[in-house]
């Protein structure tokens, strides 16, 4: 017997409302900060059907997560004072905000799979490599910060969340009041916008020397903060050559610039589920991220003990949870791959 869509759709609920049980009482759901400040949003079909959402108390928010058990939730990066108001930062009451990366891959040349929205090794370590190139070569040596000033968040899909918390509470309450301008001028300098070649500083002149493999050319850039002379005394090929290894070194970050920038962001919440994928929004230390294999780790492990028969009507790219590797002949499949194929909407029905 198959299954109607209002019947799958059913028992995916019931299966994210059994995840927001054991998230709740293991107390692994993330309880937003100051939450009577701040804005909840959450969707099932969509990522957001609703926003301006707002509770009292943490018991209240956790009752409503319960009851609901949305497949995306998410909370404002912003504290308000009036959160459920309906419109932007000037009528919410917007008065701090948190800083935040969200480093959003997308498919890479290494990727076999046709669909873009797809995952696989390839793009998940690509995202995971962009991690510790913002913390590594930006966050820590040019601005200061330590590991422990860092929390990274496997966004249950394909990137990262990359708060910035540092532990000195006057650099945090400095940071946390900035507005978009300054917020703006941070992401525009871990990009690279409008790098100056007449005068390159000294972070960029470090990432981009480390690049360069010519020793002739390695010499005279280290001799001169100038770059720009010394690039148009060389020939067109050179030229072109030398100009495409500063534009590959500031085309390694793929960071979503609106989550910076925008006053009233949300961002997924920590320990939720990705209504996509069926993936945990899973916080992961700096210390245990080169080992982290979200297609492992961040599935969450009953989802893997209970299996349903299944036909796949379309052709689906592979898809590894796990150890084992499932394609569009599989006809027994774990919950984490029901929930990870109706979240990308492959035609499939339970039989």
């Amino acid at each position: 017997m198959e299954t109607s869509d209002g019947e799958k759709l059913n028992l995916i609920k019931r299966y994210y409302r059994e995840y927001f049980k054991d998230a709740v009482k293991n107390r692994w759901l993330e309880i937003p900060e100051d939450i009577r400040h701040r804005e909840i949003g959450y969707g099932y079909l969509k990522k957001v059907d609703n926003r301006n959402l707002s509770f009292d108390s943490e018991r209240e928010y956790l009752r409503w997560v319960l009851d609901r058990s949305p497949f995306h939730l998410y909370k404002s990066l912003a504290y308000m004072e009036h959160p459920s108001s309906v419109g932007g930062a000037q009528k919410k009451g917007l008065f701090r905000r948190e800083i935040a990366f969200d480093i959003d891959v997308h498919r890479v040349k290494r990727c076999t799979h046709k669909d873009d929205g797809w995952v696989c090794n390839h793009c998940l370590e690509e995202g995971k490599n962009q991690v510790f190139i913002l913390i590594d070569e930006f966050l820590i040596p040019d601005f200061g910060l330590s590991k422990e000033d860092i929390r990274i968040v496997f966004s249950g899909n394909r990137g990262y969340h990359i708060y910035i918390k540092p532990r000195d509470e006057d650099i945090r309450n400095t940071i946390e009041h900035w507005g978009r301008e300054e917020r703006r001028c941070l992401i525009e300098y871990i990009l690279g916008k409008n790098l100056n070649l007449n005068y390159v500083g000294s972070g960029w002149r470090r990432r981009i020397l480390k690049a360069i493999k010519n020793k002739r050319l390695l010499a005279q850039l280290e001799r001169s903060n100038n770059w720009k002379s010394i690039i148009e005394r060389k020939s067109e090929r050179e030229k072109k050559r030398i100009l495409k290894i500063i534009e590959d070194v500031k085309n390694r970050l793929e960071l979503d610039e609106k989550v910076m920038e925008d006053d009233i962001r949300l961002l997924r919440v920590i320990g939720s589920l990705h209504g996509y994928t069926g993936f945990v929004v899973k916080e992961v230390k700096y210390n245990s991220l080169e080992y982290f294999d979200p297609l492992k780790d961040a599935v969450y492990p009953k989802f893997n003990r209970e299996y349903y028969n299944v036909k796949i009507k379309e052709r689906i790219d592979s898809l590894r949870i796990g150890d084992n590797l499932y394609t569009y002949r599989s006809r027994e499949v774990p919950v984490s791959v029901i929930l990870y194929l109706f979240g990308h909407g492959v035609d499939f029905e339970i039989c």
